[in-house]
């Protein structure tokens, strides 16, 4: 085995060629996913829930008339929670004047080409979900006109997950909102986001924040996204990072405004079997920054996702993969058996003033022809059978 050490700025580059690296360990076991919570009935659904549902025509919902349905829809929420029923929306067109919220039972549509919501209020147009066996299916929602993403608001989101626990968002369009696409937020929790199209939202497409955990994102096309395609992102208001977060088989891109997929802040988060591609910034991005109070990260493993083509802003002239320490500390961070090709200016990166610990590359490939294949500036970094590097 060689080794190769450098001192760069305050810490230790370490670059091995075979071997293992000793030290330092994950903060979660190795091969253990995040836990997703079942019932019998499955995620979404309340074990004891009737097989009958009902209708928002049954009160007053009128399909392409053009009118304001959302009296109908809040009166059949309502009715669904208090029968223990579901609520099916049939074909058609549907509008809403304001945020719709659904608590703790399984609103579905007739397909996302099919059952299409328009929200006629940019600024408060949201489908809010909340409390437990809550679940949004087979539909579309849309906003009829969008405002700028300002202060962010959570009022303005597509979806909006507000605490709930085992929770599933699946085949749902979310095409135009003033903020993001589908935002988990306020400690939600065992919860599953799959098989949606997500595209041209005012913020990010999905974002996991403010102490969720145990989340599941999978199967998901991301496109045209107005910040990062897929974040988690863990602020240092919240008491403790968002957590136990699995990413995988998504597709983000589409000249996505920031970075593809990203982790500012958080711990235990597996990134897997994604395609990343022509995103502004950074294809995977592994952070955190001053600049927005993000917490430390502890915990990544990156593995078998293909990065192509990103980081085509200047002048930022993002890498394909980096990792950034704005400050604090970032931590076990595995990249392994991924592939990381075409990067518009430069292959992978790990750079910033902060502390970098424990950061292992194995077994990628990377094809860059643009700038330099890697740009390694602060941390204690392990090379192990890379080819390209």
């Amino acid at each position: 085995m060689k080794k190769h050490q450098w001192l760069l700025g305050t810490a230790a580059l370490s670059l091995i060629v075979g071997g293992s690296f000793a030290s330092g360990a994950p903060a979660y076991a190795a091969g253990q996913p995040p836990a997703v919570y079942r019932t019998d009935a499955g995620i979404g659904a309340s074990s004891t829930a009737s097989a009958a549902a009902l209708s928002v025509t049954d009160f007053g919902a009128v399909a392409n008339d053009g009118k304001d349905d959302h009296s109908a829809f809040a009166a059949a929420a309502k009715a669904a929670k208090q029968q223990n029923k579901a609520l099916h929306v049939p074909a058609g067109t549907f509008h809403l004047s304001k945020i719709l919220t659904i608590d703790s039972i399984r609103m579905e549509g007739a397909g996302k080409a099919a059952t299409v919501l328009v929200s006629t209020d940019p600024q408060k147009g949201s489908i809010d979900l909340k409390g437990s066996g809550v679940s949004l299916r087979n539909l579309k929602h849309v906003y009829e006109t969008t405002v700028p993403r300002g202060n962010g608001a959570h009022e303005k989101n597509s979806i909006t997950v507000r605490g709930a626990g085992n929770f599933v968002i699946d085949n749902v369009s979310v095409n135009k909102s003033s903020t993001a696409g589908i935002m988990v937020a306020y400690g939600s929790n065992n919860g599953i986001i799959s098989n949606n199209t997500v595209a041209n939202t005012g913020a990010d497409g999905i974002h996991i924040t403010t102490e969720s955990h145990h989340i599941t994102v999978e199967n998901n096309t991301v496109t045209a996204a107005g910040d990062d395609g897929i974040a988690v992102v863990s602020y240092k208001t919240s008491p403790v990072p968002v957590r136990a977060v699995t990413i995988r088989d998504n597709e983000v891109g589409g000249l996505s405004k920031a970075r593809g997929i990203s982790v500012v802040g958080g711990e235990n988060v597996t990134i897997e079997n994604n395609s990343v591609k022509n995103t502004m910034m950074a294809g995977i991005y592994i952070a955190t920054e001053g600049s927005y109070n993000t917490m430390n990260v502890d915990g990544v493993k990156v593995v078998k996702n293909t990065v192509n083509h990103t980081g085509i802003k200047e002048p930022e002239k993002h890498p394909n993969v980096l990792v950034y320490a704005g400050q604090g500390t970032i931590s076990n961070i595995e990249f392994s058996e991924n592939t990381i090709t075409n990067g518009a200016h430069r292959g992978i990166g790990v750079w910033g003033g902060g502390v970098v610990r424990n950061v292992k590359f194995e077994r990628n490939t990377l094809m860059n022809t643009n700038g330099a294949k890697t740009t390694f500036k602060n941390g204690n970094i392990e090379l192990v059978d890379n080819v390209g590097f």
